[in-house]
């Protein structure tokens, strides 16, 4: 049956996924896709139960499956957060946000699958049979409202990525439509349900269409969000995108202004100088500028400090930002494997993505910001060996 292959090839997707996500690096971004590609699995496993009538299938799909829109919803919220700031600023928010979930999952997903796979909480299946109605409406405007913020967070962040020149190469556009794709299922089932309220039921299974239409969604994130990396925006912007966030980002005003602290505040000039050395060390040694993915977690990890530490030295110390530091050693780079003779064996992108650039138009932009002139005008004027 076509049906049977389009729900196959869905969970197939999504179980791969899982597994990709599982064996990669662990990030908090990665962590929160786990858990939205598994709920999904479940949720097309529901629909592969329903059409072969398994109650095992079944039981297993609505312990885990149900009540997705409680789950997914705060799950994109914080997915789209989890791609600018750090785990400490909405970690314990999420979990907040999870209550509703893990209370539906407690009083409707448990007693639901115990009575389609046992002979317990049978009496509450028979009642749920015939007032589904009461908990999927709720779900899905649930689900609608945190589409709603999540798109405005959206707004916000992609204006943010466009004032900083060093984060402008992310395009965030494919999370857009995803959540616009989500929000007209999510309407097209909230429709069909009130539909039903007044006229005959539909005759064909409206389930298994979304189910598709889902299929579609979730392939799209799995290609486009396994390979987002994190944007990092300078602290100014942060601290904007905080002040404007109004679900919780915003700190308890206090009626006397405090100076912010910053995080080398307590060391002295000779332990700040200390961090200076080593990060130009590592610098030079490792060169770490080298790995195109290269973030502020991973470079203060080979420091062994902690990132807002390696933000503060290069804001406030080094008088630069963290793109803009690495770049710096990019374009050196550059520069000095073009004066090899070596470098007539390649093209000009070749030595810019060996030396740690992602594309062609960013690395045109800096190369030139930095050098005063493009690279292709820079490599001509090179004396030939």
């Amino acid at each position: 049956m076509f049906a049977d292959f389009i729900l196959i090839a869905g969970m197939a997707f999504l179980a791969m996924s899982v597994l990709l996500l599982v064996k990669s690096k662990p990030t908090v971004t990665r962590r929160l896709l786990i858990v939205f590609f598994a709920s999904a699995f479940f949720f097309l496993l529901y629909y592969y139960s329903f059409l072969h009538r398994s109650r095992v299938l079944g039981a297993i799909a609505v312990l885990f499956g149900h009540g997705m829109g409680f789950i997914l919803g705060p799950m994109l919220y914080f997915l789209l957060q989890s791609l600018v700031l750090p785990p400490a600023l909405f970690l314990k928010r999420l979990y907040l946000h999870l209550i509703p979930y893990a209370l539906v999952w407690l009083l409707v997903s448990l007693p639901l699958a115990l009575s389609i796979a046992t002979p317990y909480c049978r009496d509450f299946g028979d009642w749920y049979a015939n007032h589904d109605y009461w908990i999927n409406l709720p779900e899905n405007v649930f689900f609608l409202t945190y589409i709603y913020f999540s798109l405005r967070l959206h707004t916000r962040i992609a204006g943010l990525v466009r004032e900083n020149s060093a984060a402008e190469r992310h395009d965030l556009s494919w999370y857009r439509h995803l959540l616009w794709g989500l929000a007209l299922i999510v309407v097209f089932d909230t429709l069909c349900t009130f539909y039903e309220f007044y006229f005959p039921m539909i005759p064909w299974n409206i389930g298994t269409l979304i189910a598709f239409s889902f299929v579609a969604l979730f392939s799209y994130l799995g290609y486009k969000g396994m390979f987002q990396s994190h944007i990092l925006l300078p602290d100014f912007l942060l601290n904007r995108l905080e002040k404007n966030e109004p679900t919780g980002f915003e700190t308890t005003p206090t009626s006397t202004p405090k100076t912010p602290l910053r995080a080398l505040d307590g060391y002295s000039e000779s332990e700040i100088e200390a961090f200076k050395t080593k990060l130009l060390h590592v610098m030079e040694t490792q060169k770490p500028y080298l790995n195109e993915a290269l973030g502020l977690g991973e470079l203060a990890d080979s420091l062994g400090i902690g990132t807002k530490k390696l933000s503060d030295l290069l804001n406030q110390h080094l008088h630069t930002n963290f793109y803009n530091f690495v770049n710096e050693y990019r374009v050196r780079e550059v520069v000095e494997r073009l004066a090899t003779p070596d470098a007539e064996k390649y093209t000009l992108m070749g030595i810019a993505y060996d030396c740690g650039f992602q594309s062609k138009a960013s690395f045109n932009r800096i190369f030139k910001q930095k050098m005063g002139m493009s690279p292709s005008e820079y490599k001509k004027n090179i004396p030939a060996f």
